[in-house]
């Protein structure tokens, strides 16, 4: 699949938000915000794949953009993407776009921490 990795992560997000679980479920549910979803997910994976995956919404949004802005493709990702917008401010190229740049500064963090552990041990 083209864009696996994004599929992957659009579902990662539904369920940080809550959207598949019954209107009795979310009653007591505390949707994680795209900052939490992100640092998650980057802590059960590893850095390649989230460069593959700042890759694929590149890919995307590439493709799909027009004049009118981002095309909603159905699929690619075999599930429903307006969700994003109930819960997100903006639609889903804000929403993507807003992603990689999460990503980029979850991964300049982790750099960071990384590079000064190796450093103070020598």
């Amino acid at each position: 699949m083209a864009y696996g990795l994004m599929s992957d992560f659009l579902y990662e997000v539904g369920d940080g938000v809550g959207e598949f679980l019954t209107d009795e479920e979310k009653v007591n549910f505390t949707p994680s915000t795209l900052e939490e979803i992100i640092k998650n997910y980057i802590d059960e994976r590893n850095l390649l794949n989230v460069f593959f995956l700042k890759r694929q919404i590149k890919s995307y949004i590439s493709t799909h953009m027009s004049a009118e802005g981002l095309i909603y493709v159905h699929p690619p990702f075999g599930q429903e993407t307006s969700f994003i917008e109930d819960y997100f401010e903006g639609d889903l190229y804000t929403f993507l776009t807003n992603v990689m740049r999460l990503l980029d500064k979850e991964l300049k963090t982790r750099s960071s921490r990384f590079l000064s552990t190796i450093f103070k041990q020598k």
